[in-house]
C-alpha cells in the first residue's frame, strides 16, 4: 500500500516538473501580451487625441491659413510622438525576444539534465 502511494507521489511530482516550463511560458506570454496591449492602447489614445485636437482647431479657427498652421503643428507633434512610440515598440519586441530566448535556454537545460538523470537511473 505504501509503495503505490510513493508511485502516485512520484507521478504527481514528475507531472508538475513536466508542466513547469509550460506554466512559465504561459506567464511570459500573458505578460508580453499585456505589454503589447498597453502599447496599442497608448497608440490609439495618441491618435484619438490628434483627432480631437484637430476637430477642436477646426471649430475654433475661422481662417483657413490659421487652421492649416494649427493642423500642421498638431500633426508634427503626433509624428514625433509616434516616432518615439515606434522606438518603444522595438524595445518591447527586443525584450520579448530576449525573454523567450531565456525561456528556451532554461527549458532545454532542464530537459537535458532530466534526460541525463533518467538515463542514469
Amino acid at each position: 500500500m505504501t509503495n503505490s502511494t510513493t508511485e502516485i507521489n512520484a507521478f504527481l511530482e514528475n507531472s508538475r516538473k513536466f508542466a513547469e516550463p509550460m506554466t512559465r511560458l504561459q506567464a511570459l506570454s500573458a505578460r508580453t501580451f499585456e505589454r503589447f496591449a498597453r502599447y496599442g492602447y497608448e497608440v490609439a489614445g495618441d491618435y484619438l487625441n490628434l483627432s480631437l485636437a484637430s476637430l477642436h482647431a477646426a471649430t475654433q479657427t475661422h481662417e483657413l491659413p490659421a487652421l492649416l498652421k494649427k493642423q500642421t503643428e498638431l500633426t508634427t507633434a503626433y509624428v514625433e510622438k509616434q516616432t518615439q512610440r515606434s522606438q518603444d515598440f522595438l524595445k518591447l519586441a527586443g525584450e520579448a525576444q530576449a525573454d523567450v530566448t531565456q525561456w528556451v535556454d532554461h527549458a532545454s537545460t532542464e530537459f537535458t539534465a532530466r534526460t541525463k538523470t533518467a538515463k542514469a537511473a
